[in-house]
């Protein structure tokens, strides 16, 4: 009995028949472009926070002012009259009073008040990349002047 080399559900292979067809068939190997769309990053610019010092002029009001004496003249009473008058002797004495003045008086403070800080925001946008690939066909012609 002979022995196949086939699979199971197919019929006996020849392997001189396969050779043979190999070397009489045509064939072609079929290619075609494709697009491989990369991202690049680039450098667009660069931003850098510098602190200096300005002058600037300020102005604002304040209100100063200070004490100026000023002599009341009031009738006394009558238990001040008595007074006087059951006294011998003329009463000597002083009294003193404080005036005040109110200067502008003028100091500069350091006070820190805000943080600057830069930050990028990535904006992103959906570009449509349009090309023209080229892809190989294959007809198949016959030569029809055969006879």
């Amino acid at each position: 009995m002979a022995v196949q080399n086939s699979a199971p559900g197919q019929g006996p292979r020849d392997p001189q028949r396969e050779e043979m067809l190999d070397d009489q068939a045509a064939s072609v190997v079929r290619h075609e472009e494709r697009l491989v769309i990369n991202r690049q990053q680039e450098e667009t610019g660069r931003l850098r926070l510098r602190k200096y010092v300005v002058e600037e002029p300020v102005r604002q009001e304040v209100t100063v002012g200070h004490d100026e004496p000023d002599v009341v003249h009031t009738p006394i009473t009558e238990e001040e009259r008595q007074a006087f008058l059951d006294g011998s002797e003329l009463p000597v004495g002083d009294d003193e009073m404080i005036l005040y003045r109110t200067e502008a008086v003028v100091q500069t403070v350091r006070v820190p008040y805000q943080r600057v800080r830069l930050v990028a925001q990535r904006t992103e946008r959906t570009e449509v990349i349009e090309d023209t690939l080229r892809k190989e066909r294959v007809d198949i012609q016959t030569d029809e002047n055969r006879a």
